[in-house]
């Protein structure tokens, strides 16, 4: 098969090349135009996971928590004159852009009175303009920081911070080319630094526009660092600019391949995708390397550049094409997880790797069959004494001090595991960021002084229409309780708004902001009906349409996924039992009553309605179903209850009545959807690092065709993931998306070296059979030197990763550099003294037929049976008869 693949490749050069060109401009027409960031929080939970329901609730009820923008200022003296007037300017030209729904500040609220003629209630814009005396600003300083809605707010008088919120529209930040206005609305604070001091910003939008731009900047520079540090080491191991702009052409095409493939199926750039482009670079310099060193090996052999090009296409080829279907499978196991973003991860990574060796085994032979041949400076790179002195000291080592060796592997895989399980999880939606970034430094700030900055949501679904207000009391104490772990902003709830109506109410008295008596909350649902719902926005803001669902809602610290989920589980259990004060007390009646029946059922079901009358109109719901005349019936009581109190099927009606009045406390926001999302990527990475493990272990047997040929390929690869392990339990770095990568993608790239070392093992032993340090010798000196190359290429092509803003991504430049080098002394140290140790078992076994050919030394091509265009042998004449006259 790859005979005839040469043939094709070196017969059909002009169409390939003309192909290649085609699809280039056609996918780079989409990588143009159709490239769009993605750094929404949440994307990789399935679409059918509770947490991505619940958010999507919450969405579809109370629109976007993600849409407010905050600016912040430290300032003793806000209430004077200059200050106030500039807070006051600074608001209205951020509320001139279109993107701004609305602004929220000190010097920008409302509050609430009452129309005692019409009975109802309507907002009051409190600063109505910009003020024009000191004597003003004071007495709006006693009207707004007299009322305690707005304490610990938009102000903290402890610190002297003020905040002023901006809420975005949502449609702005769908788009997020249209979103980058948000970068002129954030400069505007700078022509009010000098009056006001430092202006902070953070909120969901600004994180959101600002790692955007991060991720597309930092996408440019990976591309372009990766290019340049690949270059300078072909150009060190070949000293060839010639094979330096071929292996470019390789990944210049490639980049623009994957660029274009994200853009043709409409995916995203995430931080996860934005890796796709340099990773293709870092994989597909090794298949230019392991091709070249044959081509040259060849033209050192016979000098025949014909010969060459078609014994590397099929000798190197089909080890290449396995190696690129290895690494291809680590990442193809994404595709079979339930997140959506993940998948196409996965699918873009794997196809775009099998790409990189089409590309490979295409362009390269093309290329040089078109160049001269290689002059013999161009071959010296063989002959590297440093290379031979290295590749010398590792034989020595694996064949003759294999005790050392053995010693040495389990003293690491003893260290490594005691590291190993120090590690620790983690993840927060800022923890990629340095410490020292504005937007961290700025989060912090408002988290210092107003609690928290991240949205959390808890929603309260009722089963009954509009009883939200029956729970007043228990909402209220659920804040309190959320209040006491000191990890949260201060909550607004339908709650607060009832109670900013008692104070409207009792006309802007400070003093009756709180629940108001059962009696004066009738007197204000008074007005309340008289009311716009503009009017009463305070705490309809808090209310679904169909009024079955309110929520609490509050910012959370950027505490870390793991942190927020311990808080959800910890306070679950006591905010249920506050939200549903009745619930214990009725499923312990309901346990005894099932247990009963007669007349002692009758008592106890008497004894509960009197205690609970609501119970008794809950079960004639029950029975009503959807039946409005029904209720009525069973309500005014010309139907009795009671003639079910014998029916067999009354229990589960009445655990149904029971639970309509117990409300669902679910926990959301951007924060828990986060959290969630964070700790779903890690369990899938683990899993699919497992399965990747299984797969290529497959293949391995398939190639081999004998387990102990599996075992002794797959332990070389697991030491450096645990020596890894075992460095991230020491230095501690935490266990999340960014480093768990790692693993999937470095067991993926330092399997190649094992399988065309195991290849040339392989065939050597077929031609030495009885001579096992022989066939491991010459498989080390021919596959070493390329080991060796692409070891370190890969080695600096991932360690680029280090000037990555995002310390995940960073981490994960040098954790997979640190793991990939030690795979290479793996493979070439332990692999060999493994396969000594094995011995006879090994070369028996590994001497049966597989299932495919990695190479095949016995179909010796010779030029003349080479069915290769005319033009082809018109340059090797050329290049013939130019190397005899320079003779």
């Amino acid at each position: 098969m790859w005979f005839k693949l040469s043939q094709f490749i070196l017969r059909n050069r002009i169409f390939i090349l003309g192909s290649i060109l085609g699809i280039t401009v056609f996918l780079a027409y989409f990588a143009i135009t159709n490239i769009k960031i993605d750094n929404k929080y949440g994307t990789m939970l399935p679409k059918d996971s509770e947490p991505k329901r619940n958010y999507e609730l919450l969405k579809n009820s109370f629109g976007s928590s993600e849409s407010l923008l905050i600016f912040a200022i430290q300032t003793e003296d806000l209430y004077t004159l200059e200050k106030f007037s500039a807070w006051y300017e600074f608001g209205e030209k951020i509320a001139e852009f279109d993107a701004v729904d609305s602004v929220f500040s000190e010097a920008h609220l409302y509050d609430i009175h009452k129309d005692t003629e019409e009975k109802k209630f309507f907002f009051n814009q409190v600063v109505k303009q910009k003020p024009q005396s000191q004597a003003e600003v004071d007495s709006l300083k006693q009207i707004i920081r007299g009322n305690p809605f707005y304490d610990g707010l938009l102000y903290n008088k402890e610190t002297n911070a003020s905040l002023m919120m901006c809420f975005i529209s949502e449609d702005i930040m769908v788009d997020m080319k249209k979103a980058n206005v948000l970068f002129d609305v954030e400069a505007t604070a700078l022509d009010f630094e000098e009056q006001l001091g430092k202006i902070r910003v953070t909120g969901m939008p600004h994180i959101r526009v600002s790692v955007g731009a991060k991720l597309k900047a930092e996408l440019g520079l990976f591309i372009w660092i990766s290019i340049g540090v690949t270059s300078l080491l072909l150009f060190f191991f070949f000293r060839s600019i010639k094979i330096v702009w071929i292996c470019l052409i390789v990944v210049g095409v490639g980049v623009i391949w994957s660029l274009g493939s994200i853009g043709a199926m409409n995916f995203q750039l995430s931080i996860l995708m934005v890796l796709i482009p340099p990773l293709i670079i870092v994989i597909s310099i090794p298949n230019c390397i392991f091709l070249i060193n044959k081509y040259h090996q060849e033209i050192v052999d016979h000098g025949n550049k014909a010969k060459a090009l078609s014994r590397v296409i099929q000798k190197i080829g089909n080890a290449t094409f396995l190696t690129n279907l290895t690494t291809a499978l680590g990442f193809s196991t994404f595709i079979f997880t339930n997140s959506e973003r993940l998948s196409e991860f996965g699918l873009i990574a794997s196809l775009n790797i099998l790409v990189v060796f089409l590309l490979s085994i295409t362009i390269l032979p093309v290329v040089l069959s078109y160049s001269k041949i290689p002059k013999p400076q161009h071959l010296k790179h063989l002959e590297k004494r440093w290379l031979h002195l290295a590749v010398g000291k590792l034989e020595y080592l694996s064949l003759y001090k294999r005790k050392l060796v053995y010693v040495g592997m389990f003293l690491v895989i003893g260290i490594a595991f005691y590291g190993a399980s120090r590690i620790e999880t983690t993840g927060n939606i800022t923890g990629d960021l340095p410490q020292n970034d504005p937007i961290t430094t700025d989060l912090q700030f408002i988290q210092d002084n107003f609690g928290g900055s991240i949205p959390f949501d808890i929603l309260l679904r009722t089963k009954k229409e509009n009883t939200w207000f029956t729970r007043l009391k228990e909402i209220e104490e659920a804040q309190e309780y959320l209040a006491s772990f000191n990890t949260t902003s201060k909550s607004l709830s339908a709650a607060d708004g009832v109670k900013v109506l008692n104070m409207a109410y009792s006309n802007g008295n400070p003093e009756k902001y709180e629940i108001p008596s059962d009696t004066k909350l009738l007197r204000i649902s008074d007005y309340l009906e008289g009311s716009s719902d503009s009017d009463a926005g305070d705490y309809k803001a808090f209310l679904d349409s169909t009024g079955m669902i309110t929520k609490i809602s509050c910012q959370i610290r950027d505490i870390g996924s793991y942190e927020i989920q311990a808080l959800v589980d910890s306070i679950s259990p006591k905010m249920f039992e506050i939200i549903n004060p009745d619930a214990s007390f009725l499923d312990s009646s309901y346990t005894e009553i099932s247990k009963l029946s007669g007349d002692k059922k009758e008592k106890a079901l008497n004894e509960l309605y009197a205690s609970k009358p609501y119970i008794q109109n809950d079960i004639a719901r029950v029975y009503s179903g959807e039946d409005a005349d029904l209720l009525e019936l069973y309500q005014s009581g010309d139907k009795n209850i009671t003639q079910h109190h014998t029916e067999a099927g009354f229990n589960d009606s009445l655990k149904k009545a029971i639970d309509l009045n117990k409300w669902d406390v679910i926990y959301t926001g951007t924060s828990v959807v986060a959290s969630n999302g964070t700790q779903y990527l890690v369990v899938n990475l683990f899993i699919s690092l497992g399965i990747a493990i299984i797969l290529i272990g497959i293949l391995m047997s398939v190639l081999f065709r004998s387990w102990r040929m599996v075992l002794v390929s797959l332990v070389p690869n697991f030491i450096p993931l645990l020596f890894t392990a075992g460095i991230m339990g020491y230095f501690g770095i935490p266990v999340k998306p960014s480093t768990i990568l790692v693993f999937s993608i470095a067991f993926g790239i330092s399997v190649d070296d094992t399988i065309h070392f195991l290849a040339k093992f392989r065939q050597e032993l077929k031609v030495h059979e009885h001579d096992l340090r022989k066939c491991i010798l010459i498989a080390l000196r021919e596959t070493g030197t390329s080991m060796i190359y692409t070891s370190i290429v890969l080695f600096f092509g991932f360690l680029m990763f280090t000037f990555s803003q995002f310390g995940g991504t960073k981490g994960l430049g040098i954790l997979v550099s640190l793991t990939l080098g030690i795979a290479m002394f793996a493979n070439l140290i332990i692999l060999p003294t493994l396969l000594l140790w094995m011995d006879k078992k090994i070369s028996n076994k590994a001497l049966a037929e597989p299932m495919f050919h990695l190479y095949d030394e016995e179909e010796d091509i010779e030029l003349e049976h080479l069915e290769i265009e005319q033009t082809l042998r018109k340059y090797e004449e050329e290049d013939s008869k130019k190397d005899s006259n320079d003779i």
